[in-house]
């Protein structure tokens, strides 16, 4: 029930601040369309992919390959950047379901992360007992 109230809290997030006119003064973001992502310098290597379907908002899907467990992660959601610049960072937030190859198990999951120049970094956190979290860094490519 936990994770229910987590992932229904973070979607009212998205939606209460996904308002084109947030910010006081702000100039309307120039967003990107479509994201590819690289990870290969933390475990585990990840290939991703953002797709921009309203203003702020991207769906998203990462496949991962995790070594020592020699098994493969799939991640489907849905993804909010802040429609703001911090200094050189673009922050944003997800949630989504994610599957494993092996196990054919699928539980829900909550992403952070943060996209400056073309690096990307990522804190995913699986809503499960005993779960590990993931962290993703490496090269994100923008068209």
């Amino acid at each position: 029930m936990k994770k229910y109230k987590t992932i229904t809290i973070l979607a009212f997030v998205v939606f209460v601040f996904g308002g084109s006119n947030m910010f006081a003064h702000g100039k309307k973001p120039q967003l990107p369309d479509n994201y590819i992502t690289f990870s290969f310098v933390i475990h585990p290597a990840s290939v991703g992919y953002k797709h921009r379907v309203a203003s702020s908002t991207y769906l998203t899907t990462n496949l991962d390959y995790v070594g020592d467990r020699n098994d493969i992660y799939f991640q489907v959601g849905a993804g909010y950047m802040i429609p703001r610049k911090f200094w050189i960072f673009w922050f944003y937030g997800g949630t989504g379901l994610q599957f494993s190859r092996n196990h054919a198990y699928q539980y829900p999951y909550i992403t952070l992360g943060t996209r400056f120049w073309i690096l990307y970094s990522e804190v995913v956190y699986p809503i499960q007992r005993g779960g590990d979290s993931g962290f993703r860094l490496g090269f994100s490519v923008t068209f």
